[in-house]
Formats: C-alpha cells, structure tokens, sequence
C-alpha cells in the first residue's frame, strides 16, 4: 500500500514538471506566460494602458505603454487599447456614460425610437418627428421633418410673400405657396327705375346705365409687401368710380326733368291761345248780296 501511495505522488511531481501551470496558479493581477520552456505569471498593465513588452522571469512586471486619447483598456485586458464608441446626435443616439480609461462609451437611444445595433451608437427617430428633452416627439402643429432624426421646421408663411397655398403642409412635409393671380374687386351699382312710362321712353341713355347688379371689376396685382398700398389704392378707384357713376346718374335726370317742364309750358299755352279768324276772301259778294241794287 505504502508503495502504491509512493508511485502516485512521484506521478503528481513529473506532471507538475512536465505540464504548464494553469491560469488559477496566478494572481488575479497577473497573467501566465510561456518565457522559453517555462512559464511564469506576469503582472497586468494599469486601467488604460495596453502591454509593450511581457515580463520575464526574473521580474514579473510587464512594460505597458499609456493609451491614446479616446481609447481606453480595461486592467485585465492583455489586448491592445481599444476606441471609445461615440454617440452621435445626428444619428439619433444619446450619450448615458461618457468613455473612461478602464471602459467604452454608453450611448442610449431615446424613448420612442429604435435601435440600429447593439450598442445603440445609431437610433432611428421616424420624419414626421424630433428628439426633445431624449424622447422623439411628433412634429408640434406647423412644423415638419422630412428625414430620420431630424429637427422639426415650420411651415413656409405664403401670405409673407404675397403667395397663396397650393398645397397644405403636414407633419412630413412643408406647405406649397403659389403666385396669386391679380385680384377682383367687386363694385355693385343700384338700379334705377323711372318714374313714368313716358320719362322711361325718353332717358335712353339712363336704361344704359341702370342695369341691375352691374359688376365693374379692378384687377390688382399682388405686390409682396405691399398689400396696404394697393388696398388703400383700390378704395380710392372705387370711389372714384362711384362718384362719376352717382354724377351722371344724377345729371341725366335732371336734364330729363328740365326737358319735361318745358313740353308741359309749351302744351299749356296752346291750349289758352285764342284762335284768330281768318278773312274771307268772298267778303266783297257777300256785301253785294245783302245790298240791293
């Protein structure tokens, strides 16, 4: 028995001769390396900086050189230095923890879109919407986006330009304006009806005029920017026209009037003209009759 027990612990010996040591054999700050034929447990670099050189046997510390801006390495990392993932605004991510020496970049997508990859570098917040305060919103009322993760604009203002709308906007796109063409001003004059049926014969001139619901139409150029002057501008045509409409309205039925008394004046003294006899020209043989020879 004590034989057998023997030859067991001389097994044990040669493979711990034979055999590397394994990674448990080392610190948790060290590392196993194989320097020849033997191995040995070298020292970890700092948080930040990536292994140059490995230790040797006589010294376990390993040469490590610092990393560069924007990379980091973890302490027990026997890789190189690694870089730091941004998170970009344009691509719809948010920064949640800055990069450290020891550790990358945390980047978080906002609330309401959606992720690209795995590390949330890349979000996609839909047009029709912008991120406000890390949530992607809906476009308020009068603004618009047209692409992913973009802000919100407000709509075109066509009546600043002297433009109408062609097409109204929405969430996802802007609104259309289009060239106004020249405006009509609508002027309606009142009829007139004559009094009689004889002054309606005589006042040709005035049938003319007096049509019912006559339209004069103005036609005004839009100017941007000048919207007042040409209102103000058209008032004073209106009345203008008005003024010369009511004038020789009002001339015409007067000169009718006046035309009327005098056919009246002229009729009334025909009738008490005293009608004149005429002489006859048989005056001569009447007398002859009448006296006797």
């Amino acid at each position: 028995m004590a034989a057998v027990c023997l030859q067991a612990v001389t097994g044990l010996l040669l493979l711990s001769v034979l055999l590397p040591p394994s990674a448990a054999a080392c610190a948790p700050d060290e590392y196993y390396e194989k320097l020849g034929k033997e191995y040995v447990c070298c020292k970890y670099c700092a948080a930040g900086e990536q292994i140059s050189e490995v230790c040797t046997s006589r010294n376990k510390a390993s040469k490590c050189v610092t990393c560069k801006k924007n990379y980091y390495n973890p302490k027990t990392d026997r890789g190189p230095c690694k870089q730091c993932d941004v998170c970009s605004r344009a691509q719809g991510s948010l920064l949640k923890q800055p990069c450290t020496d020891s550790s990358n970049t945390i980047c978080e997508c906002p609330e309401g879109s959606r992720p690209l990859n795995n590390r949330n570098t890349a979000c996609q917040c839909d047009a029709g919407k912008e991120i406000v305060e890390n949530k992607c919103l809906p476009c308020k009322t009068g603004y618009f986006s047209t692409q992913k993760n973009s802000a919100c604009r407000p709509w075109k203002d066509c009546n600043a330009t002297g433009q109408g709308i062609s097409e109204h906007g929405s969430a996802t796109k802007d609104v259309k304006c289009s060239k106004l063409s020249p405006g009509t001003v609508g002027i309606t004059t009142t009829s007139v009806t004559p009094a009689s049926s004889a002054h309606r014969r005589n006042v040709t001139s005035l049938q003319n005029v007096t049509t019912t619901t006559n339209q004069i139409a103005v036609n005004i150029p839009p100017t941007p920017g000048h919207s007042f002057y040409w209102g103000t501008l058209s008032l004073i045509l209106i009345g203008t026209i008005l003024l010369l409409l009511s004038a020789g309205i009002i001339l015409t039925m007067i000169t009718q009037i006046k035309n009327k008394k005098v056919n009246r004046g002229f009729k009334r003294g025909e009738r008490f003209r005293v009608p004149v006899q005429e002489e006859s020209t048989g005056s001569d043989s009447s007398i002859a009759k009448d006296c006797p020879a």
